[in-house]
């Protein structure tokens, strides 16, 4: 049996580190007409989790999906491609505003987990704050607002701001809706960038495990002061992506006996 969340750990980012290989077994990268240009989390076997404006207005049959990666420019060979048989675009997904800003798509052809590829976590508690807790975003996005993209996957740490901090910082109070929250230093420096959305932000679970609680959605720049990185807030939607997954098991972490 292959539980979620479990990294390979053996102990758009800007200011981070470049991880260890398949350190997120679950990160997958997306490109159309060669080009990468976002990512997503695997959380079934024939599932990914990804922004919403990842695919609204792409032909999905041009979008190919990279699993058990590392480096994006070298040919791995523990590299899986897929294509997208269906996605759901969350129904009142806005393009301007970044409000609800979630899908899922179902692959062409599942997967196998392995040590190279495992499905995330997601939230197990529809009520967590989780305020104050150091997360950690991965990506391959740029690692600067003026940079060029990564070529290996990276990880950032971003302190999860709470609605007060993420509403006093250089934002618009309309811009920012309750399916939102910020993670980041007002002061700058770390942030996700251009790349990295529909990738994962994490948080470490009461069982140990990695849970994606947020999905790289948008910001003002990258790492600029006064405007923290938004995400789209997962716990609003566990009960949407049960509903879209075909009875497919989203993996619980493990019991405690």
């Amino acid at each position: 049996m292959h539980v979620c969340g479990v990294s390979n750990r053996k102990m758009r980012i800007v200011g981070g580190n470049i991880t260890e290989v398949h350190e997120f077994p679950w990160i997958a990268g997306f490109s159309t007409r060669g080009k990468f240009y976002c990512a997503g989390s695997l959380i079934t076997r024939k599932h990914i989790l990804t922004a919403a404006h990842c695919l609204d207005g792409l032909n999905m049959r041009e979008i190919q999906i990279v699993l058990g990666n590392h480096n994006r420019v070298s040919h791995e060979n523990t590299v899986v491609r897929r294509r997208i048989k269906s996605a759901r675009i969350h129904e009142h997904f806005d393009p301007y505003s970044f409000n609800n800003d979630i899908a899922v798509i179902e692959m062409d052809i599942s997967v196998e987990f392995d040590s190279v590829i495992r499905p995330a976590c997601l939230p197990q508690n529809q009520v967590s704050d989780y305020t104050g807790t150091m997360a950690v975003a991965a990506g391959w996005g740029r690692i600067g607002e003026r940079e060029s993209l990564s070529n290996v996957l990276r990880k950032v740490d971003l302190p999860i701001l709470s609605d007060e901090e993420c509403q006093t910082a250089g934002y618009a109070k309309k811009q920012l809706t309750e399916n939102m929250f910020c993670a980041g230093y007002l002061k700058g420096q770390r942030d996700a960038c251009q790349g990295d959305s529909g990738g994962p932000l994490h948080v470490t679970g009461a069982h140990g495990n990695l849970e994606v609680i947020g999905i790289i959605s948008w910001g003002r720049g990258c790492a600029r002061p006064q405007f923290p990185g938004v995400f789209t807030k997962l716990t609003n939607y566990l009960d949407w992506l049960r509903n879209h997954l075909d009875g497919e098991c989203v993996c619980p972490p493990p019991q405690v006996r």
